[in-house]
């Protein structure tokens, strides 16, 4: 069943790519919207062009949630009402061989993928519970259902985004509030460029889709009630096949993929 319009929305990473696309179409639905990033002029321009098109309510909220000082600004704002409709999409990757990589970049990126969600999530459950109403969307990926040597640090925090939502859409299962995990492939973002995939996304360029068709398959996903949502039959496949091979050939197969920049 649909979230009713009545209810507000605030997205994370929301001034470009899945984030932007997820302001987008909710917006599109009347949900008044909050709308968090860094970027405040790609945030106000964003809004400006949501409150015209769609006659709604658009908030921009520039944090980092690298920092804890931006993540409590978000949590304080979440906590002045309830329920909501929450989607933590916020996050990054980095590419490379760990011992080369920048610490506090990889520091950066557990905070953000890891920590924000968490904290976010623990701020709304209370009103979705006693509203009954509301829910969570955390943004996950493909890469979350195997190690990706070369990609170490992203693919064990989205394995934490999913296997948390996962648990929690199980104990919100009944309550009238709800949680699911939208792990996509590649799609067709700035992602890439941050994490020195271009390659990778080049050569994956078959099984890519565009924010549109991403959001568009995740909000039917969450209307359904879906716990887990993977867009796109190929995605499926290619994310649920490592779960029946030997650790060790998806370990081998996994790095050969992604440390080869040529193809």
């Amino acid at each position: 069943m649909r979230i009713g319009p009545k209810v507000p929305a605030l997205v994370t990473g929301a001034s470009s790519g899945i984030g932007e696309e997820f302001a987008r179409q909710l917006a599109s639905r009347g949900h008044a919207v909050t709308i968090v990033a860094r970027r405040e002029d790609r945030l106000e321009e964003l809004a400006a062009h949501l409150r015209t098109a769609h006659k709604v309510t658009v908030e921009p909220f520039v944090a980092d949630l690298e920092t804890a000082r931006g993540r409590d600004s978000v949590v304080r704002r979440l906590r002045e009402r309830s329920p909501w409709l929450l989607v933590n999409n916020a996050g990054f990757g980095s590419r490379g061989r760990l011992a080369e990589l920048d610490p506090g970049r990889e520091r950066a990126e557990v905070q953000v993928n890891v920590v924000a969600v968490q904290q976010l999530s623990l701020a709304v459950l209370p009103g979705l519970l006693s509203e009954r109403d509301g829910g969570i969307i955390n943004v996950a990926s493909t890469a979350a259902f195997q190690p990706i040597p070369f990609m170490a640090t992203y693919a064990a925090t989205k394995a934490f985004v999913l296997y948390f939502t996962e648990a929690l859409a199980e104990q919100l299962h009944g309550t009238g509030a709800r949680a699911m995990a939208l792990c996509p492939g590649p799609v067709d973002t700035e992602f890439a460029d941050v994490a020195g995939t271009v390659d990778y996304h080049r050569r994956s360029r078959l099984i890519a889709m565009t924010p549109e068709r991403c959001v568009k398959d995740a909000l039917h996903a969450f209307d359904r009630g879906s716990a887990v949502c993977i867009p796109g039959i190929l995605n499926e496949v290619l994310a649920q096949g490592p779960r029946f091979a030997p650790r060790g050939f998806v370990r081998k197969v996994t790095a050969r993929i992604i440390n080869n920049p040529s193809g």
